[in-house]
């Protein structure tokens, strides 16, 4: 069946339209009839065999159907001012402003802090996480007779503890026994290792705070003591605390 030319012809019009050439130009249209009497419309000659008609069309300059206006460009920031530098074409970098950190004493009954404002939000500081210089070791008083020598001994595990005596009895430490075919359900007998503990006399600087702290050792055993040893422990602390009042003053 024919083709209707009125179908091709506005077709190849709205493709030859929209094609974006700078300025309007006339344009030429080919009718071409075949042996069959098929009639096709194109813009380039007919092939051979096929009756030719051709038709001047003048052409419509377009253009793009939405042009996006060019963006504004930035305003350029104000210049500051700066130092008169050797090299004038050399960049200024600008630093921003930084918040400052300000803090502000605050004393109440019995305690001592310090706000801090960075930022919006303020935060509150214990003076026990100030900085601080460490604490000198406290000297036995002048006036006051020294306290007793006092021993500090390191343990085999490397634990360590107070005592008055620098040379403390050994201890035997039990060891894993087997039997003859290494069978350890079938050990017989007991054995042991010695160990001894390094002791070290402490300081005269440090001796009434290592006194402090051994007399408060000898008060949490009394106070947690078994009935049966209350009177014991009780009577160790005494003593112990007589020597720091004495000593140290308490």
């Amino acid at each position: 069946m024919p083709r209707s030319p009125r179908l091709f012809l506005p077709l190849l019009l709205s493709c030859l339209l929209a094609s974006p050439p700078a300025s309007a130009q006339p344009v030429t249209i080919y009718r071409c009839t075949d042996a069959a009497g098929e009639l096709t419309v194109q813009n380039k000659p007919c092939p051979a065999g096929s009756t030719q008609r051709e038709q001047q069309v003048q052409g419509v300059a377009s253009s793009p159907a939405s042009a996006i206006p060019p963006r504004p460009a930035s305003p350029a920031p104000a210049a500051t001012s700066a130092p008169p530098s050797a090299n004038t074409n050399a960049p200024v970098m600008l630093s921003p402003p930084q918040a400052k950190a300000t803090s502000t004493p605050q004393t109440g009954p019995g305690r001592e802090f310090v706000t801090t404002s960075v930022g919006p939000e303020p935060r509150i500081l214990d003076s026990a996480n100030l900085p601080r210089d460490p604490p000198q070791p406290a000297a036995a008083d002048p006036g006051r007779p020294p306290p007793p020598p006092l021993f500090r001994c390191a343990t085999y595990d490397n634990d360590s503890y107070l005592s008055e005596e620098q040379e403390v009895p050994p201890r035997c430490l039990p060891l894993r026994t087997v039997g003859l075919d290494g069978n350890p359900s079938a050990g017989a007998g007991r054995a042991c290792e010695v160990v001894r503990d390094q002791c070290s006399r402490v300081g005269d600087g440090a001796a009434c705070d290592a006194w402090r702290r051994y007399a408060r050792e000898a008060e949490t055993r009394f106070r947690f003591a078994h009935p049966e040893n209350v009177d014991m422990r009780r009577t160790e602390y005494e003593r112990l605390a007589k020597i720091v009042s004495e000593s140290c003053g308490g």
